[in-house]
């Protein structure tokens, strides 16, 4: 495989990985929970955590624990 070939691939990938990943992360401040999202973050986390409780309730009704 051509050295350049193997070049441009690593460009493309590190241009991805910037516009995808770096790029918003910057844009947010390098904060994960940014404002405006904490509620939506929490109310998410209480909606996993309640189906979760429902699952395990169901499992044990069953019987195959």
């Amino acid at each position: 495989m051509p050295t350049w070939f193997v070049a441009a691939v690593a460009i493309a990938a590190v241009t991805v990985t910037y516009f995808s990943c770096v790029r918003p992360m910057l844009r947010e401040r390098g904060h994960c929970d940014a404002p405006g999202r904490g509620g939506d973050l929490d109310r998410r986390i209480a909606e996993l955590r309640e189906e979760v409780r429902v699952l395990r309730a169901q499992d044990s009704l069953d019987g195959s624990h």
